[in-house]
């Protein structure tokens, strides 16, 4: 009887939580299009597919995010084909998340941002690339490059 009602309670547990990650979005909730990069507030150099072929300088011991934004499609996302031994990746977030059946999004929830950070450990200079995993079939790979410049600590 015992095991018997924790089941039940266990499976009343995991009905409202598998609800609660389906619920639509709130009529009052910006578009999801609209919602930001999930960049830790700590760091103060944020960069993102603008910045394409930019140079960036950051101070040894500070920290870069790069935040790219992830197509609807499932399957795609950034991957880091190239990095500096200058930086050392330290984060990676992705978020906020796209509920099934919103405007736009795939069958199931997928990212909407992507965001990798590193800190700068010694003075040197090189390029940060990334590509667009999954992006195969396409006749051209999605490239982002940054290049960046670490100096002595201010």
């Amino acid at each position: 009887m015992r095991v018997r009602r924790r089941g039940l309670m266990l499976g009343a547990a995991a009905g409202a939580l598998l609800a609660a990650c389906t619920a639509p979005l709130p009529l009052d909730a910006p578009p999801v299009s609209e919602l930001p990069a999930p960049v830790p507030d700590w760091i103060a150099l944020r960069v993102g597919e603008a910045d394409d072929g930019r140079r960036v300088e950051l101070p040894v011991g500070d920290s870069i995010a790069v935040a790219v934004r992830v197509p609807s499609a499932a399957g795609l996302g950034w991957i880091v084909v190239g990095q500096p031994p200058v930086l050392v990746q330290t984060g990676r977030y992705s978020a906020p998340v796209w509920p099934p059946g919103a405007p736009g999004s795939a069958a199931l929830p997928t990212p909407l941002w992507q965001v990798f950070v590193f800190e700068a450990r010694r003075v040197g200079e090189g390029e940060l690339a990334f590509e667009l995993d999954g992006a195969a079939g396409a006749s051209r790979a999605r490239r982002l490059g940054i290049r960046v410049a670490v100096v002595p600590a201010r």
